[in-house]
């Protein structure tokens, strides 16, 4: 597929599923396969897509006391059988393993995009680990990297979307696309939806979220993953509690023609050209400095 613009249509499958729990390397061997049948399934059903997108801790689970244990180097068996994966299937991909740094520092909660030619080209460390439940170092920023069909990719990670700052960030370095990786409990169901929703609406930016199923030692997982487009409208939505595959398509260029022309909805550009329409403002308006929360 590559990254060329094509029809401007980005066509991707959301993977709803339900990964083991894992307490052995072998339970993480049982998760990847599980990722790699899906993949096959999605390509199958769906022909013509151009990314398939993974939940959270889609090969190791959440099992509270034994991330450390199974926590995966990345360049490990699992993660070279996914590269190797979209390689074959020709589509990009989108995962989010434990990861053991080369440093041996303390493990990152990571996502990772592998491009359809099965190279790592984009890898996000989780900027805020949910508290007091998740023992992983912080990530430092929110970047962003070309994908298919004119996309800007950022990605954020389930906890993050709590937190208003982490979706303007990942605009402002340039995102039309946000990946939106969950493994999101019940019963909270509305603060996943109404996140996602918000995030999308405030920041003209399409929200791709995909979420996990199933129980493991603490928690259930509720699904309900989602697209979400510019103005915060859900366009496609799993169901909860079971697995699923969601596919949708979505035109990144919409949002950036958003970006470029749409006054009155461009609440980006609005946010930090505030009054712009007075006439002693000359267009432009005033940026964040009466904001105090940004002085401190």
């Amino acid at each position: 597929m590559g990254t060329e613009i094509g029809n401007g249509v980005l066509s991707a499958v959301l993977v709803q599923f339900a990964p083991k729990s894992a307490k052995t390397m072998e339970d993480v061997d049982y998760n990847t396969d599980r990722i790699l049948e899906f993949m096959d399934r999605a390509v199958t059903g769906f022909p013509g897509i151009d990314m398939i997108v993974f939940p959270e801790c889609c090969f190791q689970g959440m099992c509270p006391n034994l991330w450390i244990k199974v926590a995966l180097k990345m360049d490990s068996e699992p993660i070279r059988r996914v590269q190797a994966k979209c390689r074959e299937l020709g589509v990009w991909g989108v995962f989010d393993p434990w990861i053991k740094p080369e440093n041996g520092g303390f493990i990152e909660n990571t996502a990772i995009i592998i491009n359809d030619e099965g190279e790592i080209v984009h890898r996000y460390v989780k900027m805020n680990p949910w508290l007091p439940w998740e023992p992983t170092a912080p990530g430092h920023s929110c970047g962003v990297c070309q994908g298919p069909k004119g996309s800007r990719l950022a990605v954020i990670i389930c906890a993050d979307s709590n937190y208003q700052e982490i979706w303007r960030e990942a605009v402002h370095n340039g995102a039309n696309v946000i990946l939106h990786v969950s493994h999101w409990m019940g019963p909270y169901e509305e603060y996943w939806k109404l996140s996602n929703r918000a995030g999308a609406y405030f920041n003209n930016v399409h929200v791709l979220a995909v979420n996990s199923v199933g129980m493991d030692e603490a928690f259930v997982y509720c699904g309900d993953s989602m697209i979400v487009d510019t103005n915060g409208n859900i366009i496609a939505e799993a169901p909860v509690g079971i697995e699923w595959m969601l596919r949708a398509d979505i035109s990144p260029l919409a949002a950036d023609a958003t970006g470029i022309q749409a006054c009155g909805v461009n609440r980006v550009w609005e946010s930090s050209h505030r009054g712009a329409s007075c006439p002693g403002q000359g267009g432009q308006g005033l940026g964040y400095e009466d904001y105090t929360v940004y002085q401190k």
